[in-house]
């Protein structure tokens, strides 16, 4: 694919008629330079090129490239339109709408299931195997350009930006306790019990506030049972790989949402309703000591600042963590990072539609506006999104909201950048059904927290709609769609 600026190249004229060497002599005689020959301009690389963008799902961001297309006309020659539409439109839909599209990151399974979307080739060629050169450090975090983009063995998308879930602290309390920020989940509740009893004259005050509330529940559960569930010998973490067992009424599971229903008596009695926003604005208006989201600069309703000094850590892990294929607990090695991420909780991704008439443009015009250039004023006003690329790390403050200080910021970011990071990670069920898969667990966390059943026979319930929503799909279509999920060939 031809860059979007070639360098200019002056072709020499090689065949001058006599009047032109008449001319150029009686200037030799005159005492003048002889004239450059002309050169015309290059045509503008996509020039004439109309391209149709979809945004799904995220006002934000749609207005954030509808302010772009000037600059793509003026430095390409090509124009690009900008329609928004809903992830349930785009789902119905017999083929993708526009020739690009920046989808919720989860929606790349379906769309490459139904092979909708188009693969993406690499944009610059592979490192010479011959130079003694290092190749280049990616730009984008190493988790979303391997645990997001990529379908079976093939990449299917381009990052916009995809936020995990870190943990809010009072850096004033803990400094006061003599804590530091929760490595462990273990520590993380004690430290919440801890901060419950620190009452800073606050009222109400919670130890801590996580989103509970529908479509939240069931992906803070699985933001917890990571550690324990991902060991580095297993592929299987939510379902049998083989069968499409679930598995989320086992061990790792079980003392995920136990533990979940400890941290929970410490926190507001409306959890159960709460999202990432209304997390973040119990935070910063002062009535918890520490909180599950993340942050954004598209936050609403926040004071301007804090009276308090804020930090902000990845979330917690485990020393240990289940072997499913063995049955056993094991300890993690001394290399290994007891901190698991989960991808895919938010996150936009931009795709290329399998009946693009332009599609290496549509790439192109992905690649730009999700580029060193043009990322942040595109992503960084869209909640759904975070920093993805380092140069972003430069500028933390463009991705936090305004009550969070610098130091915090840029805290936030190394954070984020360590989880982005990480040898093992997971992806939040990018299968078709997930809608259906997290909805059965956020009414298994709801239950326990509730008190209705303890936690084994609420994971037990999920499990058997998850084996409900499997037959309704076809298992044999799950299985496929979950192994390519996890970078793995048919």
């Amino acid at each position: 694919m031809q860059p979007l600026n070639p360098p200019r190249r002056r072709t020499p004229l090689t065949h001058a008629g006599p009047l032109l060497g008449l001319v150029a002599a009686v200037l030799v005689l005159a005492g003048c330079p002889s004239p450059e020959p002309e050169t015309p301009e290059p045509a503008a690389p996509l020039a004439g090129t109309e391209l149709r963008l979809t945004i799904v799902d995220d006002p934000a961001m749609a207005t954030s490239a509808e302010r772009l297309r000037g600059e793509w006309s003026a430095q390409t020659g090509g124009r690009f339109s900008v329609s928004e539409a809903t992830a349930e439109e785009v789902l119905a839909a017999a083929s993708l709408p526009g020739d690009a599209a920046v989808v919720p990151s989860a929606l790349l399974g379906p769309l490459a299931q139904r092979d909708q979307i188009a693969p993406i080739p690499p944009r610059t060629p592979s490192p010479d195997p011959f130079t003694a050169q290092p190749p280049a450090r990616p730009a984008v975090f190493e988790a979303l350009r391997r645990g997001e983009t990529v379908w079976g063995t093939t990449v299917k998308g381009i990052p916009f930006g995809s936020p995990v879930l870190v943990c809010y602290y009072r850096a004033d309390l803990l400094e006061q306790l003599d804590r530091r920020p929760p490595r462990t989940w273990e520590e993380y509740r004690a430290l919440a019990r801890l901060l419950a009893d620190a009452n800073p004259n606050a009222e109400p005050w919670h130890g801590t506030v996580e989103p509970l509330g529908p479509g939240w529940a069931g992906l803070v559960l699985l933001a917890r049972a990571a550690p324990y569930a991902k060991h580095r010998a297993n592929y299987s973490v939510w379902f049998d790989i083989r069968t499409m067992e679930p598995l989320i009424a086992g061990p790792p599971f079980v003392r995920a949402l136990e533990e979940l229903v400890e941290a929970a008596a410490f926190g507001p009695r409306e959890s159960l309703q709460l999202g990432p926003d209304e997390v973040r604005r119990a935070f910063w208006s002062g009535r918890a000591g520490m909180a599950l989201s993340w942050p954004t600069a598209a936050a609403a309703d926040l004071p301007p600042d804090a009276a308090f000094r804020a930090g902000f850590a990845e979330l917690p892990g485990s020393g240990e963590v289940y072997n499913v294929s063995r049955n056993r607990w094991d300890a993690r090695a001394e290399d290994e990072c007891p901190r698991v991420p989960l991808l895919a909780v938010a996150g936009r991704l931009g795709v290329v539609s399998r009946e693009a008439a332009h599609a290496g443009a549509a790439q192109e015009l992905l690649a730009w506006l999700s580029g060193p250039e043009w990322s942040t004023a595109v992503s960084a006003g869209s909640p759904a999104t975070t920093l993805f690329r380092r140069d972003h790390l430069a500028v933390p403050r463009a991705w936090v909201e305004p009550p969070a200080r610098a130091d915090a910021a840029a805290q936030y970011a190394a954070a984020t950048a360590a989880a982005l990071e990480r040898r093992q990670w997971v992806a939040a069920l990018r299968i078709p059904g997930r809608e259906a898969y997290l909805a059965a667990l956020d009414q298994a966390v709801h239950a326990a927290v509730r008190g209705e059943t303890t936690p084994q026979e609420a994971l037990n319930g999920a499990a058997e709609s998850w084996r409900a929503t499997t037959d309704e799909l076809g298992v044999g279509t799950q299985r496929t769609a979950y192994r390519r999920s996890l970078g793995l060939a048919d």
